[in-house]
């Protein structure tokens, strides 16, 4: 469940063909995708999401395809809390997973 506070982005997906076995970052593929800030405050409070290099939380759709190493590349103005992004580029380095009633329903992708 998307919420209709969400700003498109683009997901720049690296290494998925399986014909490579290193890192290469010319190796990638750009989709949009949907993203929503997403309020930990009271998950960071009970100890479950701490990251202290975080700079932001948000939750992607349960169909989109993201993983570690992943960018996010924002485009145009979009407020998260304190942080402005424009035209900003955020790697992923955690994504976790929300689930409703024995259901994945969104994934909670964690940046810096």
């Amino acid at each position: 469940m998307i919420l209709v506070n969400s700003q498109l982005a683009t997901l720049r997906q690296f290494n998925r063909t399986d014909d490579n076995q290193y890192f290469d970052d010319q190796n990638y593929k750009d989709i949009s995708i949907k993203v929503v800030p997403y309020d930990v405050d009271d998950l960071i409070r009970f100890g479950i999401y701490t990251m202290p290099e975080a700079k932001g939380f948000f939750m992607v759709n349960r169909n989109v395809d993201v993983r570690k190493g992943d960018q996010i590349i924002f485009k145009g103005k979009f407020l998260n809390k304190n942080i402005e992004l424009v035209d900003k580029k955020l790697t992923v380095i955690e994504v976790k997973d929300s689930w409703i009633f024995n259901r994945l329903e969104n994934q909670i992708v964690i940046v810096k």
